[in-house]
């Protein structure tokens, strides 16, 4: 990536923090809509000059999130689903099931 390519990134990416640290020659990012990076103001992911000139925006963003934005997800009567769509009633009924460990 281009540094013209990478100001564009950080200026239509609001949500994505960023400092650079010249003396390790790496730049740490933040995405401030995930609670990883909410509440805790010191994490932030690391990547180093090399890296960052190697990746397009797109693969930058999934650098950065990496392992990060993940959604529950639950399988109920033999499909999958996202825990996120659930109705009031769905969620309380996940919230009284019973877990077990099979191994």
């Amino acid at each position: 990536m281009t540094n013209e390519e990478l100001t564009e990134f950080l200026e239509n990416t609001t949500y994505i923090e960023w400092f650079d640290d010249v003396d390790k020659e790496t730049m740490l990012f933040r995405n401030t809509e995930l609670d990883w990076y909410i509440n805790d103001e010191k994490r932030a992911t690391v990547i180093d000059y090399a890296k960052v000139r190697e990746l397009t925006p797109d693969e930058l963003l999934v650098e950065i999130n990496r392992g990060l934005n993940v959604e529950g997800i639950t399988r109920v009567t033999g499909y999958w689903g996202k825990v996120k769509s659930f109705n009031k009633g769905k969620i309380g009924e996940l919230k009284n099931r019973s877990k077990h460990t099979v191994g």
